[in-house]
This record gives C-alpha cells, structure tokens and sequence, in this order.
C-alpha cells in the first residue's frame, strides 16, 4: 500500500490537474508553503503511474461519497431552517402584535395559513404545490397518485413537477390505472395529508446543488470529469443533466485561440449569433467579431442593430445555440479549453 501524507496526496492530485489549477489550489489552501514545495517536488520528479492511480482512485472515492451526502446536507440545511422559521412564527404569536407586518426572509416563501375544513379535497387545492409535496413526496407512488386524482389538474400538475424524478414516472404509471381504493381510505389519506401540509409553513431557499458541482467540474481535466460525470449520471441522471447543461457557459469563448474561435464560428449560424450577441460585454462581441472576413463582420454588426428588439427569450435561446456548438466541439477535441 502506498503511504501518503494528505498534503503529499494532495500535491499528487495537483500535478494530475495542471498548473492553472495547481496555482490557484495552493495560493487558497496553503500559507506557509509546504504544499507549493510539495508540488514542486513532485514536477521535479513525478510520481509514477501506480501512485498516480492510487491517490485519484482515493479522489473519486471520496467524490462519489460527496454526491451521495449532498442530498443529506441538503435536507439537514432545510431542516434547521424550517425549526428557525417556526421558532420565530412563535416568537411573534407571543408577542400578540396586531397588524404586525411578518418578518421578510430573504429568498424564503412563506404561505398564507389554511385552517382545515372538513372538505379535504378544497384545503389542498388552496395550499401550494410544494407544502403537498412535502406532505407526500416521500410516500408510496400510488399514494401519491390518489391524492393528485382528487385536486385541481394544473395543481396536481406542479405537484408533479417538483416530485423527485425517479417516483415520477411510478406515479404517472399508477395515474393511467383506474383507482379501486374505498373512498375511506381515500378521504383518510386526504385529511391526513392536508393536516401534514398546512405545518409546512415557508419554502427555505433551494440550494442549487447543479451549479456546484458544474463549478467543481470545470476546474478537472476533461478525462477525469468525463468519468466523474458517468458515475454522476449513474447515482442521479436528472442531476447530472443539470450539472451537465452548466458545464460551458458564454464567457468560455474568452478563453479561446483565434483558431478555434473560426472553428466555433463555422457551427454558428448567423441568426443564432446576431440575437446571442446582444447585450453582451462589448470584449466578448468583439472576440467573436473580430475572427470574421470585414465583410461578414460589417453585416453582422448591421443585423445586429435591426434586432436589438430581441425578446429576452430569443437572446437567451440564441447564446445556448452558441454555447451548445462550444460544448460539442470541446467534447470532440475539435477546440480547447
């Protein structure tokens, strides 16, 4: 087995991912400079393939452990909001204020109270999509298909949107059969449901666990964040998707050769760039610009003043368009990044 100190693992993993990375690594993780040495050291004389191996196959350990604890931190961090919100809920009936304004929360919804009636089925059509959610999220898919049954189609419609993508589709399934269960049981698991969701009383901010790793990634050498992101897309393909759609941005095209900006250029139709433009820094226009004949440059550049009334929508639409090209051409080798 081969003995490593953290830093020594470290400095291995540092000399995997490249100078640019190495630098910025040490200059936040290390002040006194024995990481910076390390390093040193080991481009010097680096290490061999067999360590190499070792210390990334300890990396990836790790990472996949991370990918699995982010949802647990996720639900801890809810957790404690929510006990915050409702101590403060409590703080404020004490203090029995009239007319009292509630207290604004930053990036948190809080919902108006509904008192339960004893019409199941209008209580939960009054609540939001998300204290239901919360109420039967974690239930039995064909439970969860009970109660969609019984309320509004565009609530019951939201509620599905924010379900976890693998019940999903189990609850779509069970929506198709015909329902045999007693009406009992229906109104039981109705009231009971409501009674859940009316103690939800506030949405916390979401953590937005996609760009995360999306910024993670970015900084990996392409081979090893094409095998992190299979592994990803393994234990969470909808979260891989969204990790994946983050991975290249618009900005990346300041960090293109002349060269492989022609090469972008040549997947880009001319349309897409007009509108995509739009709006941008006047640095990355003329990055794009500059790489095309006088000619081409001079009627884009005139294109672009007849649509500077582009709906928000169709620039947005037409810097994906850009952005996509960009993303397949560094997949493929074609550029470099």
């Amino acid at each position: 087995m081969i003995a490593y100190s953290p830093d020594e693992r470290l400095a291995v993993l540092l000399t995997v991912l490249g100078d640019d990375v190495a630098s910025n690594a040490i200059k936040s993780m290390n002040s006194s400079g024995s990481l910076n040495k390390l390093y040193q050291e080991f481009k010097t004389d680096p290490p061999s393939s067999e360590e190499i191996e070792y210390v990334v196959g300890d990396f990836l350990k790790y990472f996949e452990f991370a990918i699995e604890t982010l949802g647990k931190v996720k639900a801890e961090t809810e957790a404690k909001a929510e006990a915050k919100a409702a101590s403060e809920v409590v703080e404020e009936q004490i203090e029995d204020i009239p007319d009292a304004p509630p207290a604004k929360k930053q990036d948190t919804e809080f919902f108006p109270r509904v008192q339960p009636s004893n019409d199941p089925v209008s209580d939960l059509n009054r609540l939001d999509p998300y204290q239901i959610v919360k109420a039967i999220g974690d239930d039995h898919p064909k439970t969860i298909a009970m109660v969609l049954r019984k309320i509004d189609v565009s609530r019951a419609a939201k509620v599905l949107e924010l379900i976890k993508a693998e019940t999903r589709g189990q609850v779509v399934a069970f929506l198709t059969l015909e329902s045999t269960v007693p009406p009992q049981i229906v109104d039981r698991v109705l009231r009971s449901t409501v009674q859940k969701a009316v103690a939800v009383t506030f949405r916390p901010p979401e953590v937005d666990q996609s760009q995360i790793l999306a910024e993670l990634m970015r900084s990996l050498p392409k081979n090893l964040r094409s095998d992190l992101m299979k592994q990803l897309a393994e234990a969470d393909a909808d979260l891989a998707a969204k990790v994946k759609a983050k991975l290249y941005v618009l900005e990346d095209v300041l960090r293109l050769e002349d060269r492989d900006i022609q090469k972008l250029l040549g997947q880009i139709e001319s349309d897409s760039l007009i509108v995509g433009l739009q709006g941008t820094e006047q640095q990355l226009t003329d990055k794009l610009l500059n790489n095309l004949s006088k000619r081409a440059r001079e009627s884009i550049i005139e294109e672009m003043e007849f649509k500077k009334s582009a709906s928000e929508v169709e620039i947005k639409e037409g810097r994906k368009k850009i952005v996509d090209a960009l993303a397949t051409l560094d997949e493929a080798g074609e550029i470099k990044l």
